[in-house]
Parts: C-alpha cells; sequence; structure tokens
C-alpha cells in the first residue's frame, strides 16, 4: 500500500511540474510579439484599421467596411474608427457599404487620392502591416448635400 501512495505521489508530482513549464512556455512565447506565422510564413492576427469620416471630417458610425478576400468585416464605432481582426491569409483589398445610411450618403466615397463608389471591390492593394496592424487610414464619405468630389477611379458593379 505505502508502494502506491508514493507512487502516485511521484505521478501528482509529475503532473504537476508538467502543467507548470507549460504555463511557463506559454507565458513566455505570449510575449515574444507578433502573432502566429503559418507555413506561408505570413502572420495571423493582424488587426486592420482605420477612420471613416463625412467630407467636413466628422466621424461617421454604422458603416460597414469588409475585407476581401473573404468577409471580415466591421462596423464603424461612433468615433468613426474600425478595427477588423484577420486570421489566415492577409487581406489585400477591402469595400465600404452603407449598411442602412443610404438615405444620407452619396454613392462614392473616397480613398487615397481616388474615388470609388460604395460597395466598390477597391484594386489597390492596402498599405503593408507594421507590427501587425494595417492602417488603412482616413475613408471620406460623401453626404447627399456635398459637392461631389472630382471624377476619378469610379468602379461600377
Amino acid at each position: 500500500m505505502r508502494q502506491a501512495t508514493g507512487n502516485s505521489f511521484r505521478m501528482i508530482a509529475a503532473l504537476a511540474a508538467m502543467a507548470a513549464l507549460a504555463l511557463a512556455a506559454l507565458t513566455t512565447l505570449g510575449g515574444c510579439g507578433g502573432g502566429k506565422v503559418t507555413g506561408g510564413g505570413l502572420p495571423t492576427g493582424l488587426l486592420v484599421q482605420g477612420v471613416v469620416q463625412d467630407e467636413n471630417g466628422r466621424a461617421v458610425s454604422g458603416i460597414r467596411v469588409k475585407l476581401l478576400p473573404g468577409d471580415a468585416s466591421a462596423l464603424t464605432q461612433a468615433d468613426g474608427r474600425f478595427a477588423i481582426p484577420v486570421s489566415g491569409s492577409t487581406p489585400a483589398r477591402f469595400t465600404v457599404e452603407l449598411a442602412g445610411r443610404e438615405t444620407q450618403f452619396l454613392r462614392y466615397f473616397t480613398y487615397g487620392m481616388q474615388t470609388f463608389e460604395i460597395g466598390c471591390d477597391l484594386g489597390p492593394n492596402l498599405p503593408a502591416a507594421q507590427d501587425n496592424v494595417i492602417d488603412i487610414g482616413n475613408i471620406k464619405l460623401y453626404s447627399q448635400d456635398a459637392i461631389p468630389p472630382p471624377p476619378g477611379e469610379v468602379c461600377s458593379q
């Protein structure tokens, strides 16, 4: 009986030591910075962020920004900001959807120096990731009573 009890204590001690090592390994790896790396070498755990404003620079909430390829998306918050966590392949493009705000805004927006239709699959590649964050920057929507932007690269559906 005494030998069985000793073996049980050794087994419990060994399990506790393995659990402590596993916890230490997870803590150490979690602090190394950056996301996991997949077989293709691209980091996962990316965050795509930006801000949507109207033509006067005011934040616009409730606008859906969708990443392509795939269907990762987020609605803009009260401050116009959005953040979309990305796992798997790195997105290359994005779209903007009005999500019920059609009567307030015109059918186009500007990004960078180009004009696009709402819901259009933008051709330009997203900026490069910096510290696992892709910052799209500012997207400007135009309200129904705004002076339209000059003609640009407008894609049609």
